[in-house]
């Protein structure tokens, strides 16, 4: 049975204890008829803080804030795209509600056959052998294989440095 906003994504959204500070949907964040989130919380008032980021994969992850102070954290369905907005959006505002710092991104030169994304910054799964990192290949939006993902810029040159956002340890 397909979600509305007045359905089981509104329940959780709406209903859960005002002792949560921070509820993480995933699915429905993207543009489509059938992806409500966005609707949902502009019928509530949400305040917007992340409507999409110029990311690929993973760019209708959404941050808002309930009326109530609840946060709202929207993950892609996809999972490789879920895994990058948890890294984008998640983790950072978790961080500062918390009082932690977010750690300095290693920079690493990458190598490799990749090729940077007009008008957005490329996620890509990478391994590194301590100087460089390199494509782990099959990089296609559903595949979590890698130690890292690469932040690459849209203006990345081969062998240059990227930041990266360690999956481990």
């Amino acid at each position: 049975m397909p979600d509305h906003p007045v359905g089981s994504l509104a329940t959780v959204v709406l209903t859960t204890s005002y002792d949560t500070e921070v509820i993480v949907v995933t699915g429905c964040t993207s543009f489509g008829a059938t992806d409500q989130l966005r609707q949902l919380l502009v019928e509530h008032g949400a305040r917007w803080v992340v409507d999409a980021v110029a990311v690929r994969p993973g760019h209708p992850q959404l941050l808002a804030q309930l009326p109530d102070h609840r946060w709202i954290v929207g993950l892609p369905g996809n999972p490789y795209a879920a895994l990058t907005a948890a890294h984008t959006l998640l983790a950072p505002l978790l961080a500062g509600l918390t009082g932690r710092p977010l750690p300095a991104l290693p920079r690493i030169p990458l190598t490799g056959d990749t090729t940077a994304a007009p008008g957005r910054t490329r996620l890509i799964p990478v391994t590194w052998d301590g100087a460089t990192a390199r494509p782990v290949g099959g990089h296609r939006p559903a595949f979590l294989h890698g130690a890292a993902l690469a932040a690459v810029p849209l203006d990345w040159q081969p062998h240059t440095p990227v930041p990266l956002i360690l999956l481990t340890g």
